[in-house]
């Protein structure tokens, strides 16, 4: 409800667009020629010796979508909004996905408890500058904790694997009490 129908579906078709136009340019394999490798050459990127995809051609970075809508009636027809679009897209993929992979992570992080009674004076793995800052703030996950001044991405890495030391060791100590046979 916060766009109207018509922004809306404009949306959805540039999506769709960009969908089929991946998987197209996916499919599309130019073999080693001349006239491919004198233009690859004339842009400064290297030639080609096996059959290539437009999509892996259009990922290096010297190669624009003008240089190879000529291989594509589609892709040339196209509104010029779409192509930049669909190269924006596929130029950026790599960027995007390692994104959403950092989101993904640090809302693991973001979840992830530190106990309340964890001494970091006593974690060898941290810098001392790192244990003095979590010791004053005492922050309450390890999401929190990456955002505390002075706290590095390898301090970071040691706590989270400390946590993960001493949960291992709580649940095993849990199982072997399970495992005592009680009488009564």
């Amino acid at each position: 409800g916060l766009v109207d129908r018509e922004r809306y579906l404009k949306v959805k078709e540039k999506q769709s667009y960009i969908g089929r136009m991946v998987g197209r340019l996916e499919r599309i394999m130019l073999p080693p020629s001349d006239r491919i490798n004198n233009l690859l050459a004339s842009v400064g990127t290297a030639p080609i010796s096996e059959p290539v995809s437009l999509l892996e051609l259009l990922r290096r970075p010297e190669i624009e979508i003008k240089h190879i809508e000529e291989f594509d009636l589609e892709l040339a027809s196209s509104p010029r909004e779409l192509k930049k679009q669909l190269e924006i897209e596929v130029k950026y993929e790599g960027y995007i996905k390692r994104q959403l992979s950092q989101v993904k992570r640090f809302k693991r992080l973001e979840s992830k408890r530190i106990p309340d009674d964890i001494d970091y004076k006593k974690l060898t793995g941290l810098s001392f500058q790192a244990r003095e800052a979590l010791d004053r703030v005492r922050p309450r996950s390890i999401g929190q904790a990456s955002r505390v001044s002075g706290v590095s991405p390898a301090d970071i890495n040691a706590l989270f694997i400390h946590i993960e030391r001493l949960t291992r060791e709580s649940d095993q100590i849990d199982a072997e009490q399970d495992a005592i046979p009680t009488t009564i």
